[in-house]
């Protein structure tokens, strides 16, 4: 009886695949254990948010020379598209690829956009600098 047992369940561990998106079970993981941790996540990025548009909003008048409609039109437009793309993000995790190549998508595109930035920074500066 205890055999039987035993080797239903290493049967089921056989066959059970390792990523089971299926949510028929409760697995234990996720629900209002995160929520401290997501509330957070989003409590960080929007200071860091409100943080930046008055820089920016400078940055834009001083260096770009926009007038000061321009500019909070700008910052406008960039607050809408940061405060969507997760509505899509997640619109294409649950449609189309799953989350665990969602989050890979998102980390290999943060990578690529952040190292241009970072490059084109320094090619910029090295500019100035050899022009003075």
């Amino acid at each position: 009886m205890m055999e039987n047992c035993a080797d239903a369940e290493r049967e089921s561990m056989i066959t059970k695949p390792l990523l089971n998106d299926d949510h028929d079970g409760f697995s234990g993981k996720g629900g209002f254990r995160t929520m401290p941790f997501i509330l957070a996540n989003e409590s960080l990025a929007q200071v860091a948010s409100y943080g930046l548009q008055p820089n920016m909003i400078l940055y834009l008048t001083r260096e770009y020379h926009l007038n000061m409609a321009t500019g909070s039109n700008i910052l406008f437009l960039w607050s809408a598209a940061t405060h969507f793309m997760p509505l899509l993000g997640a619109i294409v995790a649950d449609s189309f690829l799953g989350r665990f190549r969602m989050i890979l998508f998102g980390c290999v595109i943060s990578l690529l956009v952040k190292s241009h930035l970072h490059t084109s920074v320094f090619s910029v500066v090295n500019i100035y600098f050899d022009y003075i």
